[in-house]
């Protein structure tokens, strides 16, 4: 792909290559690549390429960057090879045509069964990369989605008609064997173990390798021998157990767990799982990997925090008002389950950090005694109370739905949520009147999305004389040029634009932000 923009290349000598790479067309459109080896092996025996499959991940995985800035779409086929041919060229002392084994690792950015083009470019790779040493794989953390389970059922017939004998290789990010545990580190619904060991079944083939069970323990875990025993053939499966390096998720999360030798307990399970008959490999940190920071994920979101600080930063050239802690209010707009629920149709994947900073916000401002609002954007009739609304928008959400509920994340009070119908949280005026009874003149604005409803109503509250706080990191927009550009625009003239730890800062010691 010509148009492909090498925004960054990281080297570590005798490790790996790190690209960042911007591809053309509208929104976030940047992705991570890597040339690397696995340690201890010559590049010449064995090359590995990692590739990213979306433009960050709706996943959320809990030590994973790779959805730490949300999820900006998915990639084509011809987006996925390009950064093969990317790679392969930039090896020029290297020929793909006789090397022994090319593996192509679906498995950088993005989860694969979510984007059907990855089938595509797994068809197409074998007709332009005719090489006996071509191996691709796959991880995934198997989401409980139709479109998921549609996408791996079809997965095997490419296997079969592509890769037999043992020239594809699949991987399930299981992480923890207890379901309570998984949910908190990949915190979407997810296959069943026993879901999986059942496709097992299905996926393998006599000369096939088996499949990898991969588990990125939290500090203190250990595995589960009797339970994976109980639910997998170690002749179809085999287990990889990996350190957590030290993210920016994972630092957020407090789940990063970084060993060069494998803890006491891990060798101990990992004794009782081979004498069952599995093969378990104990995969180490690299220092030089922490230290270059290559693990997933990890220089896109750099760059996009980058990105979104510098249009903060512009943001916040904006006027400083007086803001009067003691007679504020925290005013959520539409962080409803139309846009977070993974079934709606207009679902925001790119939501879910903006949710945990509105979450944080919600309950510091209940710990002050402060008032705390939502809005919910609802129709009881589009034909009579749709307007423009239904002109614009395909999908609207119906009043009375589960779609219409406010987040329990939130976990929203009796009376505190107020329905609208359009962009302001002000077009009901329920919303000034309860306010001006709260004695409230100035507001903290969070919610969805930064350009629509959240400007909308900071606009409004401005023209009504609230003085508003834009907490930019408690909001979010379809893309990030919308959201950045909803932000400088309210610190251009309508509120001041804030981080939620800012915000809480204040909201501590009312000096601190003015």
């Amino acid at each position: 792909m010509k148009d492909m923009k090498i925004l960054e290349r990281r080297e570590i000598p005798g490790l790996a290559g790190l690209y960042l790479a911007e591809l053309p067309g509208e929104g976030m459109r940047m992705i991570e690549f890597v040339d690397t080896v696995e340690p201890g092996v010559a590049k010449t025996s064995k090359w590995v390429l990692m590739i990213s499959t979306q433009f960050g991940c709706a996943m959320g995985c809990r030590m994973c960057d790779a959805g730490a800035m949300g999820f900006h779409g998915n990639l084509t086929a011809a987006e996925m090879l390009a950064q093969v041919r990317r790679v392969i060229s930039d090896n020029p002392g290297l020929d793909p045509r006789a090397h022994p084994k090319l593996k192509i690792h679906f498995a950088r950015m993005g989860e694969p069964a979510l984007n059907p083009a990855v089938l595509e470019a797994l068809r197409l790779l074998p007709a332009e990369m005719p090489f006996p040493g071509l191996m691709p794989s796959l991880s995934t953390v198997a989401p409980k989605t139709p479109e998921a389970e549609a996408f791996l059922e079809r997965l095997i017939a490419v296997k079969d008609e592509h890769y037999r004998g043992g020239r594809f290789q699949l991987q399930f990010s299981v992480h923890a064997t207890d379901p309570a545990l998984r949910g908190k580190i990949v915190p979407v619904p997810v296959w069943s173990l026993e879901e999986i060991a059942a496709y097992g079944k299905r996926f393998f083939r006599r000369g096939d390798r088996k499949l990898t069970l991969n588990f990125a323990l939290p500090e203190g875990e250990r595995l589960d021998a009797g339970e994976l025993r109980r639910v997998f053939d170690p002749e179809l499966f085999l287990i990889k157990v990996t350190p957590v390096n030290p993210t920016y998720s994972a630092g957020k999360t407090g789940s990063a767990y970084v060993w060069d030798n494998p803890p006491a307990g891990l060798t101990e399970d990992s004794l009782a799982l081979e004498k069952a008959g599995f093969t378990v490999i104990l995969s180490p940190s690299a220092p030089e990997e922490i230290e270059a920071e290559t693990s997933c994920g990890q220089l896109w979101a750099s760059r996009l925090k980058k990105r979104a600080a510098g249009a903060r930063k512009s943001a916040g050239s904006g006027k400083i008002i007086p803001f009067n802690w003691e007679r504020s209010a925290l005013l959520v707009t539409d962080m409803q389950e139309f846009f977070l629920d993974p079934c709606s149709p207009a679902y925001m994947p790119q939501a879910k950090s903006a949710l945990a900073n509105a979450a944080r916000l919600t309950e510091a401002f209940r710990l002050a005694g402060r008032p705390v609002l939502f809005t919910a954007h609802a129709h009881e009739d589009p034909a009579a109370d749709g307007g423009l609304m239904t002109l614009w928008w395909r999908n609207v959400c119906l009043a009375g739905t589960p779609q219409a509920r406010v987040s329990p994340q939130l976990a929203p009070l009796e009376g505190e949520v107020l329905m609208k119908c359009r962009y302001s949280a002000f077009t009901n005026p329920e919303l000034r009147e309860r306010l001006k009874a709260l004695g409230v003149d100035s507001l903290v604005v969070a919610g969805l999305k930064t350009n629509l409803c959240v400007e909308s109503t900071a606009r409004a509250a401005f023209d009504l004389g609230f003085r508003c706080i834009a907490a930019g990191d408690a909001m979010a927009a379809r893309t990030a040029e919308l959201h950045a550009s909803a932000l400088a625009s309210m610190a251009d003239g309508f509120a001041m634009v804030r981080t939620t730890d800012e915000v809480l800062a204040a909201l501590r010691s009312p000096a601190v932000v003015s």
